[in-house]
C-alpha cells in the first residue's frame, strides 16, 4: 500500500488559500548582507523608561529597497553588565519594504541592538501559502504485538506498519483511530497490518526518516531561501549599541499599538516585558503580588494542578516542587516522562502531567495511554472540580501539522472547555503560548520553523480567547533571554513562566474570575 498524496486546505483566520509552488508574490527577496536598520529616536530622547524607535530598510542583492513585507525578523535589546538586562522589540510590517521596531528602556547605560532576518519573504511565503497546507508530513511506526511492559517495549526493534493523520473521508482503506473530540474532521490512521487486526494496535514512535523524507519534499523549490544566507542573519549596517540615559522611572500606563490591534490581545503591544538580574518584569500581566514562595504555597494549598501539554509542560512539573522550595515528594508514573504524578505531602499538593497524543518522539509508548485532552476534560466530573487547576500548552510538536488539521484540534479542545465550564465554572486554566526553539538541521528550519511556532501561538490565541481560559504569552519572555533559543529553555525561564502563572491563578483564586 503507497503512502498518502498531500492533501490541499485552506488555514482560516490567518492567510491565503494554498498557492502553487510557482508563486510570485513575492518578486524580490530580502538579503541581510544589505539590508539595514536605523534609529528614529533621537538621541537625546533615549531614556529609561521610553520606547526606542528603530527602522528596519529590507534591501534586496541589488541593494534596492525591497517593494514588499513579508519577512520574519527578531529584535533583541541588551546589556552585558552585571545587571544581564534584555528586552524584545515589537516588529511592525509597513509592506513595503520597511518595518518598525520599538523597545521599551527599562535600564540604563550601554544596550546592544540586535536585529536578525529569521526568515525572508520567500522563505515566509512558503510555509505560510504552502507548507502548512500540505500533507501529511508526520508519520508514525507502529507495531500490533501483544506487549505491555517496559522492559519489552526497550527490546522491540521492529515496527508492523505506518502511521499518519488524514481526513475522515480519506480513511477506507487504513486502520481507523478517530477521534471526533480530538481531531475532529481528522482521523488517526496505520496501513493494515498483515495477519492482525486493527483493534490491536499496541506501540507507537514517530517514523523520523519519513517524516523527515516527506518534510524535506514539501520544500522542493524553495530549499535555497533557507540557507545560512538567509537564515538567522543578523544586521551589522545599523547602530550596533546606543546609550540610554537614566532618568526618573516609570513603567508605561499602557503598551498597547495602534498598528497591531488586527492581532489577538497579548501580540498587540508594544513589549511585553524585560529581563533584569535574571528575573523577567511583565509589562503585559500586572499582578506581581504573589511572588514569594511562602504566599505561593498557601495559595497553593490542597490544591491539584493538572498539566496537559507537551515537554515545556513537563519542565513545569518538575520545576513547580524547586520554585516553592518543597522537598517531600512521591512521585508515581505510568510511563516515565510521559504521564507522572508528582505529591507534595507537606502541602496536600499534587501534580499530575500528560503528553498529547500524536507526540513527535522515537520513544517507543503504549497507543492506549494517549488520551486527548477534550476527552480528559470531558471525564472530570463537579466534585473533582473544587481544588483542580489546569494548564494546557499542546503546541511544540504541532509546526509540521496542516493548518486546517492544527485549527480543528484547537477547536474541538476549546468546545470541550466550554462544556467543563458548564461544570465547573470557577476552575483556573491557563493555555500557555508557544515560544523558538533550536533548528540543528536544515530542514528543520521550515519543519520546525520559529514562524510556524509564533503562528501557532497567535492561533492558539484566536482561537481560546473569551472561552474560559487565560492565554499566558512567553514568546518574548523566552526570545529575549540571554542564551541559545531551545524547546527546553533553561530552568530560570521555566520559573519564570510559572511565576506568572502562580500570580495569575492565585490572583483569580482570591479576587474572582474575568476571562
Amino acid at each position: 500500500m503507497t503512502t498518502p498524496q498531500p492533501e490541499s486546505n485552506t488555514k482560516p483566520g490567518i492567510g491565503t488559500p494554498a498557492t502553487k509552488i510557482t508563486s510570485t508574490k513575492y518578486n524580490v527577496v530580502t538579503n541581510p548582507e544589505f539590508s539595514n536598520y536605523r534609529l528614529i529616536t533621537p538621541a537625546e530622547c533615549i531614556t529609561k523608561g521610553s520606547f526606542i524607535h528603530v527602522v528596519i530598510e529590507a534591501r534586496s542583492e541589488s541593494q534596492q529597497l525591497v517593494p514588499s513585507g513579508g519577512d520574519f525578523w527578531f529584535a533583541t535589546m541588551s546589556t552585558n553588565d552585571p545587571h544581564q538586562a534584555s528586552t524584545a522589540g515589537r516588529v511592525i510590517d509597513h509592506e513595503n519594504g520597511t518595518y518598525s521596531v520599538y523597545f521599551y528602556a527599562a535600564w540604563s547605560g550601554t544596550a546592544t541592538i540586535n536585529i536578525t532576518l529569521v526568515h525572508p519573504n520567500k522563505a515566509v511565503e512558503f510555509m505560510h501559502d504552502i507548507f502548512t497546507d500540505t500533507g501529511p508530513k508526520i508519520f508514525w511506526s507502529a507495531t500490533y504485538k501483544n506487549m505491555t511492559t517496559l522492559s519489552q517495549l526497550k527490546k522491540t526493534n521492529k515496527f508492523d506498519t505506518s502511521c499518519w493523520i488524514t481526513r475522515s473521508n480519506d480513511t477506507n482503506r487504513f486502520c481507523e483511530y478517530p477521534s471526533a473530540n480530538g481531531l475532529g474532521n481528522y482521523t488517526f490512521v496505520c496501513i493494515p497490518p498483515k495477519d492482525r487486526k486493527c483493534r490491536s494496535l499496541d506501540i507507537i514512535a514517530v517514523n523520523a526518516s519519513k517524516t523527515d523524507a516527506m518534510t524535506r519534499k514539501a520544500a522542493t523549490g524553495y530549499e535555497d531561501y533557507f540557507q545560512s544566507k538567509y537564515f538567522n542573519q543578523r544586521l551589522t549596517k545599523g547602530p550596533q549599541t546606543i546609550v540610554i540615559k537614566d532618568s526618573s522611572y516609570r513603567k508605561p500606563t499602557s503598551t498597547k499599538d495602534e498598528y497591531n490591534l488586527k492581532l489577538p490581545p497579548s501580540w498587540s503591544h508594544r513589549s511585553h516585558g524585560y529581563w533584569f538580574n535574571y528575573t523577567w518584569t511583565s509589562l503585559l500581566y500586572t499582578d506581581n503580588n504573589w511572588t514569594n514562595s511562602s504566599d505561593m504555597k498557601e495559595c497553593l494549598r490542597n490544591k491539584h494542578m493538572l498539566l496537559l501539554g507537551d515537554s515545556t509542560s513537563r519542565q513545569w512539573a518538575q520545576s513547580i516542587g524547586t520554585l516553592l522550595d518543597l522537598r517531600q515528594k512521591v512521585h508515581r508514573q505510568d510511563f516515565p516522562n510521559f504521564f507522572f504524578e508528582d505529591d507534595y505531602k507537606e502541602l496536600n499538593f499534587s501534580v499530575s502531567f500528560r503528553f498529547h497524543p500524536q507526540t513527535v518522539t522515537k520513544t517507543r509508548i503504549p497507543f492506549k495511554l494517549f488520551i486527548y485532552f477534550a476527552d480528559i476534560l470531558d471525564s472530570i466530573v463537579t466534585h473533582e472540580c473544587a481544588n483542580l487547576i489546569i494548564e494546557l500548552s499542546p503546541w511544540a510538536h504541532l509546526a509540521q501539522w496542516t493548518w486546517d488539521s492544527l485549527t480543528q484540534r484547537f477547536i474541538k479542545l476549546r468546545e470541550a472547555v466550554s462544556r467543563f465550564r458548564q461544570r465547573c465554572p470557577n476552575v483556573p486554566i491557563i493555555i500557555k503560548g508557544s515560544h523558538l526553539r533550536e533548528h540543528l538541521t536544515t530542514f528543520a528550519r521550515w519543519g520546525r520553523s520559529d514562524y510556524l511556532l509564533y503562528q501557532v501561538g497567535i492561533l492558539m490565541e484566536q482561537i481560546f480567547h473569551r472561552s474560559g481560559i487565560w492565554f499566558l504569552n512567553v514568546w518574548d519572555m523566552n526570545l529575549s533571554f540571554p542564551s541559545r533559543a531551545n524547546v527546553h529553555m533553561p530552568n530560570i525561564v521555566v520559573q519564570e513562566e510559572l511565576k506568572l502563572a502562580i500570580a495569575h491563578i492565585c490572583g483569580q483564586l482570591k479576587h474572582g474570575y474575568q476571562y
